[in-house]
């Protein structure tokens, strides 16, 4: 298996287990110490930040369901273009409107060095 296969394996696993489940052991494990969000400002602690945003997302959107459209990758980096679909608990994003169906359309650029991200960039779209 080359480690672009393996990339795309551990990327998969993360969306399904920890972003989906909250299995923070996926977290843990996956996430390097040294992981660097590019979406939060530089001075912060950007994988703490980054396991809370999810958290929030947990408490804000429940029945979630993810579907992964596509995923590619190129050197060490793992683009997945993904949506979470579910109903919205708290306002979350500047979706308000408790109650409401929700979708977040989300393309995810992760990259990995020794089968752990390391740096992350996304793009998101909130449906409602």
């Amino acid at each position: 298996m080359t480690t672009q296969e393996k990339n795309k394996i551990i990327v998969r696993k993360f969306n399904e287990e920890f972003l989906m489940n909250g299995d923070l052991e996926v977290f843990e494990t996956v996430v390097d110490k040294d992981f660097i969000n590019y979406n939060f400002p530089a001075s912060e602690d950007t994988r703490t930040i980054t396991r809370d945003f999810i958290y929030t997302l947990h408490k804000a959107i429940t029945n979630r369901k993810l579907t992964i459209i596509d995923m590619l990758t190129e050197g060490d980096k793992v683009v997945t273009f993904k949506t979470i679909e579910g109903t919205l608990s708290a306002p979350f994003m500047n979706a308000t409107v408790i109650g409401s169906k929700i979708t977040l359309k989300i393309i995810d650029i992760v990259q990995l060095r020794d089968e752990k991200y390391i740096g992350h960039w996304s793009v998101r779209e909130v449906i409602i």
